[in-house]
């Protein structure tokens, strides 16, 4: 191990342990108290962060920190560094000596409380700490006494932090200044060295660190992002293993963190499923006499070679910790991404898990179900597949007695005390599970991902231990705000290199944001040498057509053109032979909600006043879960219909239609919404029609595309479009975006890391690194109707309303057993929640939970079946304004 050669902190020679310490207090099944010595958790804490560092592969992490941080230090530096960080975990509770913490929280009579009555831990524990190791510290000299002073004050702060969260460093540093320097602090007489041996005078310690800082500011700029990882990995190990061995004290032993234990049976499982023989029969095919499976136009010839090109190149460069993955809608991007993985995994030993992250839940279930066909329906593989978000239950793990192995993952039938085959519900596992990411293959959204690489709190940097040795997929990247691709970047290559990641960043339109890296940074391979052999191919290139005839219409007399065009190509394609294969589904996509939802009228009002027959649908933001799955699936099995619809079609929703009309936006927008329109690739003449309506201004706000030169209002942009050459569409952006970090203003690249990341201000990171910025104050509509079916089963919302009202109320139960049953919740009750902005007048409801209130249905705010926001105002607006 890494750190088998460093000491550990003597506890007995540096405390009077005349009287016990205690560090956690239980009660057992019988009612009576337990108390846990603070030396034995300390040592239990050490013993998990032993098991930690095996089982998560860490030893090579802290050398690439080591290389980063203190490389050019002599190795008698790189010792004591390495002492520091390892002694940063085991000391984080010597705080606890503190008489008043004793005497008050462990209720340990052995101790008097002192005058000062402060029974805080943290803070006291990073004080002892740094007085402890500042002696050691001024033995060197130069450059080696500064960076490792600089160390030991900064895994300081990091101990102080642990039972809080990463804020206000300066006043961190203010404090310890002050209290390093008078005498010992009464709380720590029981803490036998003496203070102040170093530090003669107050603001030594302040001084210093900013001498140290304006150096590495002027020297070593963008170290500043390596430091600021190292904080919160460390912070991540310090909290999860003090977690984990208070988790053992108090509930019992954790055996699995999650991890991929044998990546053959997942090659074999993959390699065994009928696509993927396909592709290695193709594969063949090229090099002997064998026959491929597939046509030469067929489309799974062209996915076949895309499947191998990527594979081929992945291996050239399976080194390296980032790649672009660039490839059209349609082409089985998921398939080869799984694929790519696996080679990662097997390629590497070190590498245990695999992460998916999306930017819409719909693709999280999307992809869910495909990665189960992809690995041939494998139960043992479908069991170890978890959604990690929102709005999905914590998976229940369970346990049936001492024959039924630890920490094995199964879904409980029932998720309570006991399931249909007995096994009983393990709740504290099961929220630690999901609280560290304890699953071999987890699919998650993006804003839980960020909150991992940037949260400040405890819970949010649980799982970052986990993310080290994993490899992880990023879809959709080009969905992040622009404004934020250059930060994004150059996080990403530190955090993939340090904590030995490997991202594969796929997308249909996927910018080059290697080309925001710093000077100095090595290019990022791009697993399609050349993406336009794929985009140019006819398959691709002529699934769908452009129109732009409706884009010579004003605002006042587009909609009845729309209306027109719309209803002509639905009775065109009605019956047609001409157009084999297709379905008659029309697929129309507004800005706006409120358009949306006018036009779904008047389109339903024109169509009966015609007499024509057609299933017309209408999909909004607005719908809830059980509106959107009732939609979906209604698209995806029927025929003749229209779907009027917002940008909550682009992506994320596995639909194929035959025929668009698009409100232009984004350049693109615009892909993503012709990835809806011929998905299979099959038909011929397929189309889509763009017009101007609302402007997207409102919507995208600090994004560098809604330049007007930038959407498809410019001619120029049309060919690019057209062509699918987004290589130079992209390029324009990057330009822009790499200008706007070097001008003098707010979005300087460089003052961001001296002013931000070097004052170790991780509030205000996790504030600039925030992926939606949604100010808009709304609460939340529970509204009562119709039973909805989940999973086969009806579920009544009155019985679940008050269920979850009893649950909340709930005081005897358990905090884990309450979290895993509401998040249980959730998920149902999503069926049945719409948002609403913060009302300025009275409305009727049957109940509040914070901002969630209960509200009966009625149809006067459901016209046309649809949930109206300004409809639902309407109806209360008999109630005068507050």
């Amino acid at each position: 191990m890494y750190f088998d050669h460093v000491p550990r902190f003597n506890f007995k020679a540096h405390f009077n342990t005349a009287a016990p310490f205690h560090a956690h207090l239980r009660e057992d099944g019988h009612g009576n108290i337990k108390s846990e010595l603070l030396e034995d958790h300390m040592n239990l804490t050490m013993s998990y962060f032993e098991k930690l560092c095996a089982e998560k592969n860490l030893d090579p992490i802290f050398h690439h920190f080591e290389i980063q941080l203190v490389g050019d230090l002599s190795d008698s530096a790189k010792t004591l560094w390495q002492e520091l960080l390892y002694n940063a975990i085991y000391t984080h509770d010597l705080g606890k000596t503190n008489p008043n913490f004793q005497s008050q929280k462990m209720k340990n009579h052995a101790h008097q409380a002192t005058c000062s009555k402060n029974a805080n831990h943290s803070y006291f524990s990073a004080l002892i700490y740094a007085n402890h190791y500042l002696n050691k510290v001024f033995t060197f000299k130069g450059k080696e006494q500064h960076i490792l002073f600089f160390t030991l004050i900064f895994n300081s702060y990091i101990i102080s932090k642990h039972h809080g969260y990463l804020s206000n460093f300066p006043k961190f540093l203010e404090e310890i200044d002050r209290d390093l320097v008078n005498e010992k602090p009464e709380d720590c007489f029981l803490y036998t060295e003496s203070f102040g041996d170093i530090i003669k005078k107050p603001g030594n310690i302040e001084s210093a660190h900013h001498k140290v800082l304006t150096d590495l500011k002027r020297n070593e700029l963008w170290k500043s992002i390596p430091w600021i990882i190292y904080g919160r990995f460390l912070f991540g190990l310090l909290v999860s293993c003090d977690f984990y061995a208070t988790s053992d004290f108090m509930h019992g032993p954790i055996h699995h963190f999650g991890t991929i234990k044998d990546i053959n049976h997942y090659l074999t499982a993959f390699n065994q499923s009928p696509i993927t023989q396909n592709i290695h029969k193709h594969q063949l095919s090229k090099s002997s006499t064998a026959v491929s499976p597939f046509d030469q136009d067929d489309i799974n010839t062209l996915r076949s070679e895309l499947f191998l090109e990527a594979e081929e190149n992945l291996l050239k460069n399976s080194n390296e910790s980032l790649f672009f993955f660039e490839a059209p809608t349609g082409s089985g991007k998921t398939n080869t991404s799984i694929n790519l993985a696996l080679k990662l995994l097997e390629s590497d030993s070190k590498l245990n898990k695999i992460t998916y992250v999306f930017p819409f839940n719909t693709l999280v279930e999307q992809t869910k179900s495909s990665l189960m066909n992809a690995f041939n329906a494998d139960p043992a593989i479908a069991n170890a597949i978890t959604v990690v978000n929102g709005i999905t239950s914590i998976k229940a793990l369970t346990t049936s007695g001492e024959n039924y192995p630890d920490g094995e993952l199964y879904e409980s039938a029932k998720k309570q005390r006991t399931d249909v085959n007995n096994r009983c519900t393990d709740y504290e596992q099961s929220l630690l599970a999901r609280q560290f990411f304890h699953y071999p293959l987890i699919l998650t959204t993006h804003v839980n991902f960020f909150n991992t690489l940037f949260g400040t709190d405890r819970e949010s940097v649980f799982p970052l231990a986990h993310l080290a040795n994993s490899v992880i997929i990023l879809d959709e990247i080009q969905s992040y705000p622009n404004h934020l691709w250059k930060e994004i970047i150059l996080f990403l290559q530190d955090y993939a290199q340090l904590l030995n990641m490997r991202i594969i960043i796929m997308s249909a339109t996927l910018p080059d944001l290697g080309k925001l890296s710093l000077k100095d940074a090595r290019p990022v391979p791009r697993l399609i040498k050349d993406p336009q052999r794929y985009y140019q191919h006819p398959l691709f290139k002529d699934r769908v057509s452009l129109d732009f005839s409706l884009l010579n219409y004003d605002r006042e007399a587009i909609l009845d053109q729309l209306l027109d065009k719309i209803i002509k190509t639905s009775i065109m394609l009605e019956n047609n032979p001409k157009f084999v294969g297709f379905e008659n589904k029309i697929l129309v996509e507004f800005i706006k909600k409120s358009t949306a939802l006018d036009f779904f009228v008047r389109l339903n009002d024109k169509l009966n006043s015609l007499g024509i027959k057609r299933e017309i649908l209408c999909m909004t933001g607005d719908d809830n879960k059980a509106e959107r799955k009732h939609i979906i699936e209604r698209v995806r099995t029927g025929r003749n219909l229209i779907l009027v619809a917002t940008q909550v079609i682009e992506a994320g929703v596995d639909i194929d239609m035959d025929m668009g009309f698009k409100d232009i936006s984004l350049f693109d927008a615009e892909e993503q919404f012709l990835g809806r329109i011929n998905r299979s690739c099959k038909k011929k003449a397929a189309k889509v029609f763009f017009f101007n309506y609302d402007p997207a201004d409102l919507l995208y706000r600090n994004d560098f595309r809604k330049q007007e030169h930038l959407t498809i209002q410019d001619q120029t942009m049309w060919s690019l479009l057209e062509s699918k050459n987004f290589t130079t569409f992209y390029d324009i952006i990057l330009t822009e975006i790499n200008a706007s970090k070097l001008a003098y203003n707010d979005s300087n690249i460089e003052n961001f890391a001296r002013e931000t990341l070097w004052n170790f201000d991780y509030f205000e990171l996790q504030k600039h690194m925030k992926l939606i910025d949604d100010n808009r104050q709304e609460i939340s509509l529970f509204i009562c109707g119709n039973p909805v079916e989940m999973d086969g089963v009806l579920i009544d919302s009155d019985g679940l309303w008050n269920d979850y009202l009893d649950l909340l109320l709930n005081n005897s139960m358990g905090y884990a057993e309450k979290r895993v049953r509401l998040s249980d919740f959730s998920e149902k009750m999503d069926y049945f929640i719409y948002q609403i902005p913060m009302p300025k007048y009275l409305f009727d409801h049957q109940g509040q939970i914070g901002d969630l209130y209960r509200c009966e249905r009625d149809e006067a705010f459901f016209p046309n079946g649809k949930f109206d926001r300004n409809a639902f105002r309407a109806h209360h607006e008999n109630n005068l304004f507050l």
